[in-house]
């Protein structure tokens, strides 16, 4: 299905693709020809990548740039795979990948802005997803976690400064016994339609309910239900019942549809 990717990160992907996270489905890119090159080919310079390491890049158009994006890869094995047919050349993203066997996938984000200052990811096996049309300001992540996965669903929109961390960063021990005492890193996944105000921060965050809203500088873990809208350090539900639109006149029905909404 996916060229490039090997049988059990497709498989882990096919299970991202889950109706409330993408429009996506197992068959979306059936009609696509694929191109398939290594980082230090010409072709990845002419997308505008800077790659270190080795890097397997596969797109659905090899003539359409990405914009400027820089990638140093540690392990083996990794690939970025981007559905680029449709995009227009704003993704502007510095990518340090440690581990091997790692995925960075990025679904059609059109004419969306999509700036990544600082995206690490630690450990093996680790899977980024972006969803179709989400946008970032300014998303900076660290992954941590053999295995572990970040999904960004569609139509996401990330504010400025915002950080998405799905560990603790270093051990916690209880002094009197030596035990470990800090939480697992998490899988992190947003729904679609989500937006995350300027400066907030997710820290192990395991799901944001889709089309809910997190208010600037908001500091936020666990989990979040759908449709509401959270603030404050910690973050606390304020509002239920609530969504956004990208237009400032309103939500338009297919925002309304995209969260499970009939139109008004």
């Amino acid at each position: 299905m996916y060229p490039g990717i090997s049988s059990d990160v497709e498989k882990r992907l096919l299970a991202l693709l889950d109706p409330a996270v993408t429009d996506m489905v197992a068959n979306s890119l059936d009609d696509c020809a694929f191109a398939i090159f290594s980082g230090d080919d010409a072709e990845a310079l002419a997308l505008g990548m800077t790659v270190q390491g080795e890097l397997t890049i596969v797109v659905t158009d090899p003539h359409r740039p990405l914009g400027d994006v820089r990638i140093q890869c540690g392990g083996k094995n990794t690939v970025l795979f981007v559905d680029n047919r449709n995009w227009g050349g704003n993704m502007h993203a510095s990518i340090r990948v440690l581990g091997s066997d790692s995925v960075l996938f990025f679904a059609d984000i059109g004419d969306a802005f999509v700036s990544l200052p600082d995206i690490y990811l630690r450990s093996h096996r680790q899977i980024l997803f972006w969803g179709k049309g989400a946008s970032a300001v300014g998303c900076s992540m660290e992954i941590d976690g053999t295995g572990a996965i970040v999904a960004i669903g569609d139509d996401a929109l990330i504010s400025g400064g915002v950080w998405i961390r799905n560990h603790d960063m270093h051990a916690i021990h209880d002094l009197s016994t030596g035990a470990q005492i800090g939480r697992p890193a998490v899988d992190t996944v947003l729904e679609r339609h989500v937006w995350l105000g300027q400066d907030a921060m997710l820290l192990q965050v395991e799901r944001i309910g889709m089309g809910s809203i997190v208010g600037a500088r908001s500091l936020l873990k666990g989990r979040v239900q759908p449709r509401v809208a959270m603030a404050g350090t910690p973050a606390r539900v304020i509002r239920r019942d609530v969504s956004w639109g990208r237009d400032l006149e309103g939500m338009t029905g297919a925002e309304r549809a995209s969260i499970g909404l009939p139109p008004l």
